[in-house]
């Protein structure tokens, strides 16, 4: 579905992606797996089209959306939901309020269609009887399950996330693997994973791209990581943990 072919991006002076290409199947999920500050992020923005690569293509479905005005991204990015790396929940808004505030500020869905979606998610997530609680309220894994939820509710093709279990601890963060493990399962959903936890990738990826100073030095199945004689990543299997 998504497809990065030879994209370089550079911030002034520092060259960040050194002619990246990779690809992310529907119905597969894929794990972006680096240091801290080497650009995973980044490739999740080039994906939505937030930010323009310097030369190469960033695909969604074929369609090369690199030139493209933000008026035609719009649809591209409906197929795609994003859950950062902080949630990005209204404090002021309950739970429920939370899901459903898009689906009524740009699409203008009748409302018993807004408390079904809302509804679908609350027991995806497990949230039953958190409907009227604030963001504050909640535990960090509880709040990123309600960020699932919302990326969730629009129907999307494929879900970005930005570092899913950082900051969390290790119960919340297996609950959070399983949700995503769930989305192929049970809703034939596609995910990208950006992560520094090798563990997250070995409980959750089908196939892993390696991103090191600005290259991709292995992207294969998950289960052939093990047999890579790469310094770094044989340095990262017995880490767990990739740090700056």
């Amino acid at each position: 579905m998504i497809e990065l072919k030879n994209v370089c991006l550079s911030f002034g002076d520092k060259q960040i992606l050194k002619n990246i290409s990779l690809k992310v199947q529907d119905n597969t999920i894929k794990a972006i797996l680096g240091p801290s500050g080497v650009g995973k992020s980044t490739i999740l923005k080039l994906m939505l089209g937030l930010i323009k690569p310097d030369c190469g293509k960033v695909l969604v479905d074929d369609t090369d959306i690199t030139s493209m005005k933000e008026i035609e991204l719009y649809e591209i990015r409906r197929k795609m939901g994003m859950v950062f790396q902080g949630n990005a929940l209204f404090d002021s808004l309950t739970i429920s309020q939370n899901l459903g505030f898009f689906l009524r500020e740009n699409l203008n869905l009748p409302e018993p269609e807004v408390t079904q979606r809302v509804g679908e998610q609350i027991r995806f997530a497990g949230l039953e009887g958190y409907e009227d609680k604030l963001p504050e309220s909640l535990s960090g894994g509880m709040r990123k399950r309600v960020a699932i939820g919302r990326a969730l509710i629009f129907k999307p093709h494929m879900i970005l996330f930005d570092e899913p279990t950082a900051g969390l601890d290790p119960v919340s963060s297996k609950k959070i693997l399983s949700l995503i493990s769930e989305l192929r399962h049970n809703n034939n959903l596609g995910a990208v994973i950006v992560t520094h936890i090798i563990d997250d990738v070995f409980h959750s990826a089908d196939c892993v791209a390696v991103l090191y100073q600005g290259e991709i030095i292995f992207d294969d199945v998950t289960e052939k990581l093990h047999d890579s004689q790469h310094p770094f990543i044989r340095s990262i299997l017995s880490d767990k943990i990739l740090e700056l």
